[in-house]
């Protein structure tokens, strides 16, 4: 169930235990359609056997996209012909290269936005492990989403290079080295919570670790590739695409 082992072992509180106060000022966190976490609505624990858009069956499912998320639950923009109603029982069933996790739900309320009909459902996670997996996964599109400029500067420092750094407080900090004649990208190290990627273009990615940066272990070095690849397709828009393009050259 859990999408790391060896990373992002350390979760924090559950939503459920917050007071109401402190709910309504929860983040939600964006995620692009370039991240390719797909989505499935399941109602096959319910009583009635008919299907949203009348049909008869014994359970059905509907595929989804999800807008944003949170550890309250996520806005997802479905089919306008679906016939459902607030607190309806379901299942989020999410899946992204092979790693699956169910989370129980409800759905809160039914909105028509200008993305379309958009459904916020609200999460009924009880189990501990259900919770550690979902922290995990809304740690990857945070560590992307939030990042926001920092400091650009504007001539050279001692390194010869123009700099950029794009931070916030998950915390993940992904520093940019340019070159000053033509400002393209000519090295990049992404600090994502204990773990760091950097790569000098046409070298070697390196996998690190830990406060000394020191290189990660091999099984480890997977999960920290992992974890850079996914948080990479959910950059924020604050990241220029020319970045963001340079950074999926090491993806793979």
């Amino acid at each position: 169930m859990s999408f790391f082992k060896r990373i992002l072992k350390e979760p924090e509180v559950a939503v459920n235990s917050t007071s109401p106060a402190e709910r309504r000022t929860i983040p939600r966190f964006a995620i692009n359609p370039q991240f390719k976490l797909k989505a499935v609505l399941s109602f096959t624990k319910r009583n009635d056997t008919q299907s949203p858009k009348g049909n008869t069956r014994p359970g059905w499912n509907w595929q989804c996209r999800i807008l944003d998320c949170s550890e309250q639950g996520v806005r997802i923009k479905m089919d306008p012909t679906l016939k459902m109603q607030a607190r309806d029982l379901c299942d989020l069933k999410l899946s992204v290269e092979g790693f699956e996790l169910t989370i129980p739900c409800h759905i809160a309320n039914i909105r028509e936005e200008a993305e379309g009909l958009i459904f916020g459902l609200k999460h009924n996670i009880e189990a501990e492990k259900t919770w550690n997996a979902y922290w995990q996964l809304l740690e990857v599109v945070a560590l992307g989403s939030t990042l926001k400029l920092h400091r650009r500067t504007t001539k050279p420092d001692e390194s010869g290079y123009l700099v950029e750094q794009y931070v916030n407080n998950r915390p993940a900090h992904l520093t940019i080295w340019r070159h000053p004649a033509n400002q393209a990208v000519a090295a990049f190290e992404f600090r994502l919570k204990d773990n760091l990627v950097r790569a000098v273009a046409g070298q070697k990615v390196e996998y690190l670790t830990g406060a000394a940066a020191r290189p990660a272990p091999a099984a480890q070095a997977l999960e920290i590739q992992r974890l850079f690849s996914w948080v990479v397709l959910n950059l924020a828009s604050s990241v220029p695409a020319d970045v963001r393009e340079f950074l999926k050259t090491y993806t793979s």
